[in-house]
């Protein structure tokens, strides 16, 4: 009896240790929850920085798992959101660098250059990136996003001069 209870006692010990890969995968997923727990629903600064850690983390410890791809891109948007801009920059050229193939490189792409064009104000760069992503993916869902932006850096415009312009042309067509 005194063995049974021995190996009992063993075996649920040995049962409920998990690797350092579940115990960050988990952590993860308790902070994930956190990160608009309030009822604003605006992003937690000190949360998002914990949990852009914890990815950056499993990014290095586990390059080869299955869910290092989500948590690198993941990592990237959490980095937009803190307005880490050129963090974020590098994480998805990152992403795209390790996974080409991925469903959300298009995206990793365009987003490169949107926070180029919209952030950092790179004109140069986020023309590039923009007809980079153009050349890549010209069917894609983003394309006309790409299209209008890479407009708009052409035409040398600033938001500005372009909602001035669309406002007179607006008011143009409902006076007819």
């Amino acid at each position: 009896m005194k063995n049974l209870l021995i190996a009992f006692i063993l075996i649920a010990t040995l049962s409920s240790c998990k690797s350092g890969k579940e115990k960050l995968e988990e952590n993860i997923a308790v902070n994930e929850q956190k990160l608009f727990a309030d009822s604003t629903r605006m992003l937690d600064a000190s949360v998002a920085t914990n949990v852009l850690s914890l990815y950056k983390e499993f990014v290095e410890k586990y390059p080869d798992d299955t869910i290092t791809a989500s948590y690198l891109f993941k990592s990237a948007d959490l980095a937009n959101g803190l307005k880490k801009y050129k963090d974020a920059i590098d994480m998805y050229s990152q992403f795209r660098e390790k996974y080409p193939d991925h469903r959300k490189a298009p995206a990793a792409l365009f987003l490169q250059a949107f926070i180029n064009d919209n952030n950092i104000h790179d004109k140069e760069k986020a023309k590039q990136l923009y007809s980079e992503f153009l050349q890549k993916y010209p069917s894609h869902e983003l394309a006309l996003s790409a299209h209008a932006s890479l407009d708009q850096i052409n035409s040398g415009l600033s938001d500005e001069e372009l909602i001035k312009m669309f406002e007179a042309r607006n008011d143009s067509l409902a006076k007819k």
